[in-house]
């Protein structure tokens, strides 16, 4: 059996840049990685299917990306599928929150498995199955914090000072793909790179987009702009703030209403 321990991360900035040609999206971004978990075991069992339970009902119907992992490497290594594996998973991370819960499950899974196997396959080779899956699983196949181009895909690896967040889920379950679609491409003139990154912190290209569909969001970043800073990550709906003691995070914690999901976590350069 192993034990895994699967990351959330924030998007310190987004930029969508333009869209592609083949539908997708070129994207600027910072991938901060974070100390809140989802929690996974892997185990070989007798027989031919792949076993996943959660503690999430919403997710038991074989279809949540722990599963599409594990066949798209199983299908990779051995065409007959003769090797099987029960997944265990604990969601803490919120679903639909723009903190990559489900790239970094499928990650961990593709990791786990990988060794578990015997597969022996190589990182490059892992993310070119992970992309397959979403764009953000390189970055927990990689697992460093990093500066993300392209679609999301292409990782550099960049350090930045240590903070503290505090992290807000309003109850909304954001699809990345409705905010992608439905995402209007403004002026491609804005470009934010490694250089000009501290300047740009906090900016999500999607923030108008959610907050004129979500008055909840909207309430929630001017209550954390009232107090410090506040942020949106990736497509949504989680919203954040930056700090650089834990001490202030958690007296600003107490000002969120008690109906709000609230975390307060650490930056974390490696995992």
């Amino acid at each position: 059996m192993i034990n895994l321990k699967s990351p959330a991360k924030l998007n310190l900035f987004l930029n969508i840049v333009n869209k592609r040609t083949d539908g997708y999206h070129d994207i600027e971004t910072y991938f901060q990685l974070i100390n809140l978990y989802d929690e996974i075991s892997l185990e070989i069992i007798p027989g031919k299917n792949i076993k996943f339970l959660s503690n999430n009902y919403e997710l038991n119907n074989g279809k949540n990306l722990c599963v599409q992992a594990a066949e798209i490497l199983r299908r990779y290594v051995n065409k007959d599928s003769d090797l099987n594996s029960s997944i265990v998973l604990k969601k803490n991370i919120p679903i639909g929150g723009g903190l990559g819960g489900g790239s970094s499950n499928a990650a961990m899974v593709l990791l786990g498995l990988n060794d578990l196997w015997n597969c022996n396959l190589s990182k490059d080779k892992l993310n070119n199955l992970g992309a397959q899956l979403g764009s953000d699983v390189p970055l927990f196949i990689n697992g460093f914090s990093a500066y993300g181009i392209g679609t999301g895909t292409t990782l550099i690896r960049h350090e930045v000072s240590k903070k503290i967040f505090l992290v807000i889920y309003p109850g909304i379950e954001v699809s990345s793909k409705y905010m992608y679609q439905n995402y209007k491409t403004k002026d491609p003139a804005r470009h934010i790179n490694i250089d000009n990154m501290d300047q740009n912190i906090g900016f999500n290209s999607f923030e108008d987009l959610l907050c004129s569909e979500h008055n909840k969001i909207k309430e929630l970043l001017n209550m954390l702009r009232k107090y410090n800073n506040g942020s949106v990550s990736g497509s949504g709906s989680c919203v954040f703030s930056i700090f650089d003691d834990e001490k202030t995070a958690i007296e600003i914690s107490k000002l969120i209403p008690k109906n709000y999901q609230t975390y307060i976590v650490h930056s974390l350069n490696t995992i």
